[in-house]
């Protein structure tokens, strides 16, 4: 991958990405992390039988949370 197809270091982390951007994240740890929520979310999204539709925005909430906190966690590592 070329290095201007990267995402840019603001890009990198917005607080929603699609599959595609999140491929496009030059740090392996963070594209890591990006990965596992999106999948996270792509997975509660198809268990219909396990979360009702009045519960899904929820589901998303605590998702997207709990990975702003573990994308704050990396960035104070990473500065350290």
């Amino acid at each position: 991958m070329k290095e201007h197809e990267y995402l840019s270091e603001t890009e990198q982390y917005k607080k929603i990405l699609n599959n595609e951007e999140i491929s496009r994240i030059k740090d392996p740890v963070l594209r890591s992390i990006r990965e596992k929520y999106w999948d996270l979310r792509n997975k509660a999204f198809q268990d219909e039988h396990r979360i009702p539709d009045s519960e899904i925005g929820n589901v998303f909430d605590q998702l997207c949370e709990k990975e702003q906190h573990e994308i704050a966690e990396y960035r104070k590592q990473r500065e350290v």
